[in-house]
């Protein structure tokens, strides 16, 4: 079959076929990269579901805080981190002050811009009489722009005023203080 056909035209037969084998082989190895992609997610999704299973309120806690630390990247992570803190809110509406201040340092240490936390963390450190701390956080929580920001400047706001006569003056050294631990 080849014996009728010069020269040009076996390259171009040749070269067509290499081009054909190559696109296959980048397409081959873009759907393998992507399997591995969709394997970790249902890996990490599988984790979270066994987590979220766990009726023990600190067990659950600590895998979530493990899938958190082990897959910070994973597209679970803020699924991990909200049920994280919905044990953090049940352990403060159970007035639990200390544990939850145990479990904001975690997080904090792992998840350093994470507002939510700050807020819960300042509630339960007022609860324990540690107001400078407790403002600190509260600034913290108010400057990271979440779901608390303004529960959080509402109860600074107090709790500054409480300590202060009425007054809001100085509050803003508070949140400069607390901006520059942030690095913002």
């Amino acid at each position: 079959m080849l014996a009728g056909i010069n020269f040009k035209q076996r390259f171009a037969l040749f070269f067509g076929i290499l081009v054909i084998f190559g696109y296959s082989q980048a397409l081959a190895q873009e759907q393998e990269e992507e399997s591995k992609e969709v394997k970790q997610y249902r890996e990490d999704y599988e984790r979270y579901q066994k987590a979220a299973a766990i009726q023990d309120s600190m067990k659950r806690a600590d895998a979530m805080f493990n899938l958190i630390r082990d897959r910070p990247d994973s597209k679970v992570v803020e699924h991990a981190q909200l049920n994280y803190l919905l044990v953090v809110e049940s352990l403060a509406k159970s007035e639990k002050y200390p544990m939850v201040i145990t479990q904001c340092e975690r997080l904090i240490k792992l998840r350093p811009r994470t507002g939510e936390t700050y807020y819960f963390y300042g509630a339960a450190l007022k609860n324990v009489n540690r107001v400078p701390e407790a403002m600190n956080a509260l600034a913290k929580s108010t400057l990271l722009k979440n779901s608390t920001s303004r529960k959080a400047n509402e109860f600074l706001e107090f709790i500054y005023r409480s300590q202060n006569q009425g007054s809001l003056i100085g509050l803003e050294k508070i949140k400069k203080a607390a901006q520059q631990e942030l690095g913002r």
